[in-house]
């Protein structure tokens, strides 16, 4: 595009470089557009080529555009931020805005990729970016990745424009391994037979039905976040929008929470309650799992 900047959203994933650890778990919470390193080595060029904007804000994200658009590349995004779900019109806002500015809009669909739906939340939402990063579920448990986008967009990278002042390149040590092609193939034949996202998004209505059902049963003050087959539980009164809404929650209850769950037999990252079924879990691991959730909860909460 010739521009350096790039806007991002407070707390979301894009990778472990320079720009995917901008603003990824803020402590110190600046004034919007300024970043954060969550890591120490990102160069002072770095944290002056990208900006940072609040999820689900779409009057922000526009005054952040409408000041720094001109010298701005693109805007990358989850379409739904972890486990954040987009607010009526967000997402469509953000296309309008960009589309009208010339900007370009990347969906990274890692965790959203062929969970929400076949065609990840680009269908699922109606909104299409002009790139977007695949990958997780793609592989069906084996590592691999793809990126999509625009033909005149992908072609910057054909090896027959080298020497080219845009040419971009682009490869990769593992590209178009056999073994983790072969798995991606499996697993899209799998979710696309009939029946298999009705079965995901039941699974994910059921679960975190069941958790607010628990906590309101238990007078727990709780925010149970996610959609599709995603889900989330977070400790806090107030209704979660975006990464500040989350990061007033009690996180360390949230460790303990998800502590409590390993010693019951079930895993999740200490560092977060995100849980992402599939078609590999049934109603049964659902119960077991909410079943589990009560054990800890009373521990936690009944003292």
């Amino acid at each position: 595009t010739g521009k350096r900047k790039i806007l991002k959203f407070e707390g979301a994933y894009h990778g472990a470089h320079d720009v995917g650890v901008m603003s990824l778990f803020p402590q110190h919470l600046y004034p919007f557009p300024r970043p954060e390193p969550t890591s120490a080595g990102v160069s002072q060029r770095i944290q002056d080529e990208v900006l940072v904007a609040p999820f689900n804000d779409l009057d922000t994200t526009r005054r952040i555009i409408d000041e720094h658009g001109d010298e701005m590349a693109c805007v990358i995004m989850e379409p739904l931020q972890r486990c954040t779900p987009p607010v009526k019109g967000f997402l469509e806002g953000i296309r309008k805005i960009t589309r009208e500015r010339g900007i370009l809009l990347i969906f990274d669909e890692v965790v959203t990729g062929f969970r929400l739906a076949y065609g990840g939340a680009q269908e699922y939402y109606g909104v299409v970016p002009d790139l977007a990063a695949f990958g997780k579920a793609l592989g069906g448990g084996y590592p691999i990745g793809a990126v999509c986008g625009k033909g005149e967009i992908l072609d910057l990278c054909t090896e027959s424009n080298l020497g080219q002042d845009r040419y971009v390149w682009f490869a990769s040590t593992l590209a178009g391994n056999p073994i983790s092609a072969g798995a991606s193939l499996a697993t899209l034949g799998e979710l696309k037979k009939g029946g298999s996202y009705e079965r995901l998004h039941g699974l994910g209505r059921d679960l975190r039905a069941g958790f607010a059902s628990l906590l309101q049963e238990m007078e727990i003050s709780a925010q149970v976040l996610g959609d599709g087959p995603l889900c989330q539980v977070l400790f806090t009164e107030e209704k979660v929008l975006d990464y500040r809404g989350a990061f007033q929650a009690d996180r360390l209850k949230g460790r303990q929470f998800a502590l409590g769950l390993f010693e019951e037999g079930i895993f999740l990252n200490p560092m977060g309650t995100k849980l992402y079924l599939s078609l590999a879990h049934t109603q049964e691991d659902i119960e077991i799992l909410l079943r589990a959730s009560r054990k800890v909860l009373r521990r936690l909460f009944e003292r």
